[in-house]
């Protein structure tokens, strides 16, 4: 009867936290749309290595919506991105993307930090939320990542499409690769309770323009 109990008011306190209109964080992004060179192959990439910068967040954001329930949406506001590309194969491509949990932002205190207990993320134990690729090809318009996901002590498999839309420089002068794509993920795979007023599906929504790193 306990345990019948517990569930169901960790089921209420669920549903309260995530669909509570407390507001909604403001997105810092700033995409760069002038003096874009646009990628004509993949050959473009060979022998280079890129990297989000830091320092300026207006120039990456990962972002999430939780399905059903439009007023939960936050951002991941700490993580380092590295594309990384061999000299001679362009598909011989390597991807990592390492987030720290704590940086989540839905623009309301209380459910952040609701957020990191073991109900859901679980920060304290699981801090970091890692995606490395094993193969990278490219498709008419596209790129097909195919790799694993670590999250909450679970390492499931991930593939995605993002695309490129070309090249720039920011105002230091440094050259850009702008990237951008979804995710779609069902929480409950990662160890998360199902609660049917919640929904099991996150999107996660990215834009990264990356810094090719000088040898």
């Amino acid at each position: 009867m306990k345990s019948i109990t517990s569930q169901l008011l960790t089921s209420l306190l669920i549903t309260t936290l995530l669909s509570s209109c407390w507001g909604e964080p403001e997105s810092k992004l700033k995409k760069t749309t002038e003096n874009i060179v646009k990628v004509e192959n993949f050959e473009s990439f060979l022998g280079t290595s890129w990297s989000n910068d830091k320092n300026d967040k207006s120039t990456s954001e990962i972002s999430f919506d939780i399905e059903g329930l439009k007023d939960t949406k936050g951002f991941f506001e700490d993580f380092d991105i590295l594309f990384k590309v061999s000299d001679n194969n362009p598909e011989d491509a390597k991807i990592k993307v390492s987030i720290n949990v704590n940086s989540i932002n839905t623009d309301n205190t209380v459910r952040d930090e609701a957020l990191m207990e073991k109900d859901f993320f679980h920060s304290e134990k699981f801090p970091v939320i890692e995606f490395y690729s094993k193969k990278i090809t490219r498709t008419d318009s596209n790129f097909v990542a195919k790799g694993y996901i670590n999250m909450m002590g679970k390492r499931n498999k991930l593939s995605f499409t993002f695309k490129n839309s070309g090249f720039s420089k920011n105002e230091k002068g440094e050259k850009l690769a702008i990237f951008e794509g979804e995710i779609s993920l069902n929480r409950t795979d990662f160890g998360m309770d199902h609660v049917a007023t919640v929904g099991d599906m996150v999107d996660i929504i990215f834009y990264c323009e990356l810094i090719e790193k000088t040898k």
